[in-house]
């Protein structure tokens, strides 16, 4: 399914619709959640001390034509001292990409947001809500000191790994669920670890088990990492 330039540029609205949100609560009586300062605030890229490409597996799982497999990568070069990097994202090809600003100082992994933006492209698409409103509803979710976080283990290269699982379902207490259907009992399910590169290891997306075949579920999930390649220099002229 085609994304248009609007969502194409969104994941940065997002991105700063996030962080105005943190600022917020920082502002305010209310503190900044766990599930905030995990996804957010967190220098996500600290451990990289090299020139690193991180590659995730993107699966739709769908009706046809919706179901799709694609592939999600990051570039980060210049590791700073203070835990950030920059990093280069390329979320998804062709027809299903986002756009995402390389970003010369990342603290938090973009392809968080580059992953919340795409769902919430589908979200509209399939229920004819508010892009904005989606968006609230998810800074809400994690903003709620309930917010579920357990720690969990993962296998990364062949190695099982300590992870921070944060899970949250952000309209199925919403006033408007009854306009979603079956998805008012979605939830994002967010996996983070700091053995793992980008500390990222997997985002997804759950459902009701009596969903239907037109309901949209999608997995992001680390693959590999390793050295950037070096720039080649074109052929003289």
């Amino acid at each position: 399914m085609p994304i248009s330039p609007t969502h194409r540029t969104g994941v940065l609205m997002l991105a700063a619709g996030m962080l105005l949100a943190i600022a917020a609560s920082a502002s305010s009586a209310q503190e900044i959640s766990q599930s905030e300062k995990i996804l957010f605030q967190s220098n996500h890229f600290g451990s990289i001390k090299q020139s690193t490409r991180i590659a995730y597996a993107y699966h739709q799982e769908s009706a046809a034509p919706d179901a799709f497999d694609d592939a999600v990568t990051l570039t980060v070069t210049h590791p700073n001292a203070d835990g950030t990097a920059s990093v280069a994202a390329q979320f998804l090809t062709g027809s299903h990409a986002i756009a995402i600003a390389p970003i010369d100082h990342a603290q938090g992994n973009p392809a968080i947001l580059g992953f919340l933006e795409r769902d919430i492209a589908e979200m509209k698409r399939l229920t004819g809500g508010s892009t904005n409103y989606f968006r609230k509803r998810i800074r809400l979710a994690l903003a709620a000191p309930e917010a579920a976080i357990k720690t969990i283990t993962v296998n990364y290269a062949g190695h099982p790994v300590a992870a921070q699982e944060i899970s949250v379902r952000p309209y199925v207490d919403d006033p408007l669920k009854e306009r979603f259907g079956k998805f008012a009992g979605k939830g994002y399910v967010f996996v983070i670890s700091d053995a793992v590169p980008g500390s990222v290891f997997q985002v997804y997306t759950t459902l009701p088990a009596d969903h239907s075949a037109a309901t949209i579920a999608t997995t992001m999930t680390i693959q590999q990492k390793e050295p950037a390649p070096k720039k080649i220099a074109g052929p003289a002229t």
